[in-house]
């Protein structure tokens, strides 16, 4: 059975590509939030007065990085406030794909960050560098290597 190829206008596309970015927005953010509950929350359990200036350090990094990852989240909606009604769509939606780039890695690295921060209060340094390290390049790997390793369906041989 053919499929039949229904042409999208180019107003159609830019908001099916809008729609889409919305979406992936809206699973990044959910993730982001709640590593940065999570990290507004530590400084009010008892043993967080335990910690070293470093790990302190370490923390505040963290905390500040979740909150421009959420912000960065935000930005494409500002953005399409104020061009909205000015027919600037494509304008908007590749700031937005390109904002969404750089959450999906900031999310990445705040994920492997927070990991890392964990097990290195817990177990030392040394472990916070072998665990988070290798979840960081996980990030890396997942996030950016692999998508441009695989080869999509359409441009495979037909057999």
């Amino acid at each position: 059975m053919a499929k039949s190829k229904v042409r999208e206008d180019s107003d159609q596309e830019l908001h099916r590509k809008w729609n889409e970015l919305l979406q992936e927005m809206r699973v990044m953010q959910t993730g982001a939030q709640i590593l940065a509950a999570f990290l507004v929350v530590l400084p009010f359990q008892t043993r967080f007065d335990t910690l070293e200036a470093p790990d302190e350090k370490f923390y505040l990094a963290l905390l500040i990085a979740s909150a421009l990852v959420i912000i960065l989240l935000v930005t494409p909606v500002a953005v399409h406030r104020h061009f909205f009604g000015q027919q600037l769509k494509a304008t908007t939606v590749s700031l937005g794909h390109l904002i969404s780039k750089i959450v999906v890695t900031g999310v990445g690295a705040l994920i492997a960050g927070c990991v890392w921060f964990v097990v290195q209060v817990l177990l030392g340094w040394q472990m916070g560098i072998l665990v988070g390290g290798s979840l960081m390049l996980a990030v890396i790997f997942l996030f950016h290597v692999l998508p441009r390793i695989v080869t999509p369906r359409s441009t495979l041989p037909t057999q």
